[in-house]
C-alpha cells in the first residue's frame, strides 16, 4: 500500500473497501487452518516481503476490520534501525501478538530458487525461518517462493522444512486438489476494480495471467 503507481500499490481506501468486502461477505481464513484441512471454501489473505507500510498502514486496517493475514518475510529486508524501508523487528513482533498476523518465510534475501540447488534453496529458508523462530518464539510453518518460481531441488527442501508452500501465481486453490507444497495464489493489483477484485475471491480470473506475462506486466514484469 502506498502512493506509487505499481501494480501492488493500493491506495489506502480501495484496500479498506476490500477488507470491509471479506469482513462482510467472505469466509476469511488462516493459512493454518486451511492446510489442517478445516472445511473448505474461503479465502486467506497474504503478504509479502515486509515493507515498513504494513504496520503504518496495513494492521491498522486488518485490526478494524477483524481480518486476519499471513505475512511471507524476507528477514534480510528488515531494518537495522538507521532508516530502511523494512519492518523492525519490534514492528514485526506488534503484527504478531496482535492475533491476526502470522509470519512465514519468504527466503532471507528474497531469492530468486528458480535454479537453486538443494544447498543453496536450504541456507536460504533455513535461515529466514530460525529467525522467525528466534524473534517470536512460535514455529514458522509456511513458505512462499519469491516471485512464484522454484527449482526442482527447492521444492524438496521446501517439503522437508515447512507445511506448505506457495508456489504458483493467478491460480485458485480448489478442494480436494490442493498439494500444500504447491499453493496458489492470486495477485490483487491497483487496476482491478471492484468488479475484478470479487471475481478474483470467487476464483473466476485464474487466466488473467497470460495477459499479464505476454504483456510483462503485473506483480513481476520481466525479470
Amino acid at each position: 500500500m502506498g502512493p506509487s503507481r505499481s501494480e501492488i500499490e493500493l491506495p489506502r481506501e480501495v484496500f479498506a473497501d476490500h477488507l470491509r468486502y471479506l469482513a462482510g461477505s467472505e469466509r476469511v481464513l488462516t493459512l493454518d487452518e486451511v492446510v489442517a484441512g478445516d472445511p473448505p471454501g474461503g479465502v486467506v489473505v497474504t503478504f509479502d516481503d515486509g515493507t515498513a507500510d504494513f504496520h503504518s498502514a496495513v494492521l491498522p486496517l486488518l485490526a478494524e476490520h477483524g481480518v486476519p493475514a499471513h505475512l511471507y518475510l524476507a528477514t534480510g529486508l528488515v531494518a537495522d534501525g538507521r532508516g530502511a524501508d523494512g519492518l523492525s523487528w519490534s514492528q514485526l513482533g506488534e503484527a504478531v501478538w496482535s492475533g491476526l498476523v502470522t509470519v512465514g518465510s519468504h527466503t532471507h534475501s528474497h531469492a530468486d530458487l528458480s535454479h537453486a540447488d538443494a544447498r543453496e534453496a536450504e541456507e536460504e529458508m533455513r535461515r529466514s525461518r530460525e529467525l522467525i523462530e528466534d524473534h517470536f518464539g512460535v514455529a514458522c510453518r509456511h513458505f512462499a517462493y519469491p516471485w512464484a518460481v522454484g527449482s526442482p531441488a527447492a521444492d524438496r527442501v521446501a517439503r522437508r522444512l515447512f507445511d506448505s508452500a506457495a508456489l504458483d501465481a493467478w491460480r485458485t486453490n480448489r478442494a480436494g486438489r490442493i498439494d500444500p507444497h504447491r499453493l496458489g495464489r492470486v495477485p490483487i493489483l491497483r487496476s482491478d476494480g471492484r468488479f475484478f477484485f470479487r471475481r478474483k475471491v470467487s476464483g473466476g480470473l485464474d487466466g488473467e495471467a497470460w495477459l499479464y506475462r505476454a504483456l510483462g506486466r503485473g506483480p513481476w514484469g520481466r525479470r
